[in-house]
């Protein structure tokens, strides 16, 4: 029998968390009995600290958490910032001049222990009803101006951005790469939304930002070597994650491009994949 991991790394939306959100007793009981066993639990996931309250209190987490895709590793459950790369000043200037040209709103995501804020939003009149949603449903704070000289936290902006059609949101992934280049790292997906609706988020952050580069830095300071390491995930900003780990997990439901990377497979996020992912990794799956 192989040995468990040390440290196993489970992604919420789409993978631990079910179509409407929560999470199933199953796999809530699956991550106490590897906690019980040993295994350290970290949650990396797109949110930030406060979209996650309600989620972590019922799995009784103990933290750290990464947040963010990648941009902030944070304490558990007073949202310390422990380790963050935010965007350079210049560059967020620039993402969000070219964003309000072509008429989107602007979401910059701050590091609230020392911003104060959760996100600062330029052109709220602008606002995508699916990101009114998900602001009015996690009651975050948010500053809203009219314009991004007034952000007096432009250097603790860890991610920008914008919502809108699929087509809408490539056009302006493209306008950000011809301004840009490969100064910032950015991606346009499916948004989690309401019911029926075909929204995708364009996200940007610094270079180099995702969540396997923030895990590897906590293993490296907690000396545990990436084979030692299960992650868990579905989505595109966890292909870094499941490919740097040990034993990269891709749930049924994952994307295709998280799937070719993935070393194993285990069940949708309907079908409580990660507590049948737990169940083999406790049984030495590797």
């Amino acid at each position: 029998m192989n040995k468990m991991p040390s440290l196993l790394v489970v992604d919420l939306d789409g993978t631990l968390l079910c179509p409407q959100g929560q999470v199933s007793s199953v796999n809530r009981g699956a991550l106490h009995a590897a906690r019980d066993s040993g295994i350290e639990i970290m949650i990396a996931t797109g949110r930030t600290h406060m979209e996650c309250h309600d989620i972590l209190d019922s799995l009784e987490y103990q933290g750290p958490m990464v947040i963010a895709s990648g941009a902030a590793m944070v304490d558990w459950p007073s949202g310390r910032t422990l380790e963050r790369t935010p965007l350079v000043e210049s560059d967020s200037h620039l993402v969000t001049t070219t964003l309000r040209s072509l008429g989107h709103a602007v979401m910059l995501l701050k590091d609230r222990h020392v911003a104060d804020t959760d996100y600062t939003i330029i052109g709220s009149e602008q606002m995508h009803p699916t990101s009114e949603w998900w602001l009015d449903l996690h009651e975050v704070q948010c500053k809203r101006l009219d314009h991004l000289e007034d952000d007096d936290s432009l250097q603790y902006t860890l991610r920008i951005a914008s919502l809108g059609t699929p087509a809408e949101m490539a056009r302006a992934a493209e306008s950000i790469r011809e301004t840009l280049g490969d100064r910032v790292f950015f991606r346009h997906w499916p948004a989690v939304g309401r019911d029926g609706e075909c929204v995708h988020m364009l996200e940007i952050f610094m270079q180099g930002v995702n969540k396997w580069t923030m895990v590897s830095r906590y293993c490296e300071a907690s000396e545990i070597g990436f084979e030692q390491v299960a992650a868990i995930g579905d989505g595109l900003n966890d292909i870094e994650l499941i490919a740097g780990a040990g034993i990269g997990i891709a749930v049924e439901n994952a994307d295709q491009a998280v799937r070719r990377v993935a070393n194993r497979m285990t069940r949708s996020h309907d079908q409580d994949g990660v507590a049948h992912a737990v169940e083999r990794l406790m049984d030495g799956w590797s």
